[in-house]
């Protein structure tokens, strides 16, 4: 089943650490920028109307795991 980790950058490195103890190397995920909570509505909007298509892409059609491995080390 697929799945995709959406994260904001400064928990990128905790997810990915957390999801290779668990066995789960080549997990996708999806960075966006921090903090998102301070952000207005329309600006979350924004970034996620801009993220959608990586989001499905992702989901659709991962990369190949090396490719996981070079972006992600």
């Amino acid at each position: 089943m697929p799945a995709v980790v959406v994260v904001t950058e400064v928990f990128a490195n905790l997810a990915q650490t957390a999801a290779r103890a668990r066995g789960y190397e080549h997990l996708e995920m999806l960075v966006l920028p921090h903090p998102m909570e301070t952000r207005s509505a329309e600006e979350v909007i924004r970034i996620a109307e801009a993220q959608a298509e990586e989001l499905l892409r992702l989901l659709i059609d991962p990369r190949p795991v090396s490719q996981f491995d070079a972006d992600h080390s």
